[in-house]
């Protein structure tokens, strides 16, 4: 006897079923950024956690450009079958809603977040032959020559540039902005001496720092981070205007907002037992990431709202818009 199910039960055991059978293909994780850059270096790191687990390939594919914009837009109107994977820094989905007037993407209608796997703080640096030690002699030097210094930073809308836009809303200072396409030719020019300030990853940054080739004046941390001990925190600076200033970015999986509920989890398990191994905490460590503890997508969701109002209001009392990007 054949037996007719309705519409809606039809298409959720289809759901179900694919989702089963999840992967039985190649999957693709698009990194907003260039190679080399924290997500990236992120991404194929988990790569290989999910090659191994899932037994499918997991192709890394770099789509860089307009602050993460192009890409994350890739995977916003990709597929939401679970093969095309956004993974990026937090810039992307909690800064650029509000620094762009327009996006071609909705964070919440169009992502969905996966998993958070791991956050730093950045470090302010600056050429050795800039005569301060700290955030605050930066302060007091800056405050007696305004518009005299230039920060670098990777490209509008980077956190390299929001967080110096907070650090000078703070504080008063007038520094002027230099962006780059990229973080290499920054990173160049402020070695060079060009440019003579820029917050950087500590994993770029602190051997460079060790080395004497820059000054390391504060972690972007309330606190020192265990991977920089001996550079204090903007808490940490004396001044009563950064008692505030607490500023790390995360580095996080996402997908389609259609994707399957069932690949959502079984992307989410996999990301988090993988952050529980010895082995992903030292890999991470080794590039000054600390590995984010076990989250669940509605947990980074939440996390995505609150950060997403706390960065509309830093930039509209910075009065920093891009038009388009």
């Amino acid at each position: 006897m054949l037996t007719t199910l309705p519409l809606g039960a039809g298409l959720l055991g289809s759901a179900r079923a694919h989702a089963a059978a999840y992967p039985s293909r190649p999957i693709r994780l698009i990194v907003p950024f260039s190679t080399g850059a924290t997500a990236d270096i992120v991404a194929r790191l988990l790569a290989e956690r999910l090659h191994a687990s899932f037994g499918q390939p997991v192709v890394v594919e770099n789509k860089s450009g307009a602050g993460g914009v192009i890409g994350a837009d890739a995977v916003a109107k990709a597929p939401a079958d679970g093969y095309t994977l956004l993974l990026t820094t937090s810039s992307t989905v909690v800064i650029n809603p509000s620094l762009y007037k327009k996006l071609p993407y909705d964070v919440a209608r169009d992502l969905a977040p996966v998993a958070q796997l791991g956050s730093l703080p950045a470090l302010l640096v600056a050429t050795p032959s800039l005569p301060v030690r700290n955030v605050a002699e930066l302060v007091a030097y800056v405050r007696k020559n305004p518009g005299k210094l230039t920060y670098a930073s990777n490209g509008l809308g980077s956190y390299a540039h929001v967080m110096m836009e907070l650090l000078k809303h703070s504080t008063g200072m007038e520094i002027e902005h230099v962006p780059y396409r990229g973080g290499s030719q920054a990173d160049s020019d402020l070695l060079a001496g060009n440019v003579h300030l820029m917050f950087n990853s500590l994993a770029a940054a602190a051997q460079l720092v060790a080395a004497g080739r820059l000054k390391g004046l504060a972690v972007s941390s309330a606190q020192r981070s265990p991977f920089a001990p001996g550079i204090a925190g903007m808490g940490e600076s004396g001044l009563a205007e950064l008692k505030d200033y607490d500023v790390s970015y995360w580095v996080g999986l996402m997908a389609p907002a259609a994707t399957p509920a069932a690949i959502v989890h079984s992307l989410n398990t996999e990301a988090n037992a993988w952050l529980r191994t010895d082995q992903a905490r030292e890999r991470l460590s080794a590039r000054k990431i600390v590995a984010a503890p076990s989250t669940s997508p509605e947990d980074m969701k939440d996390q995505i709202r609150a950060e997403m109002a706390y960065w509309a209001k830093v930039l509209k009392d910075s009065k920093v818009e891009l038009q388009s990007y």
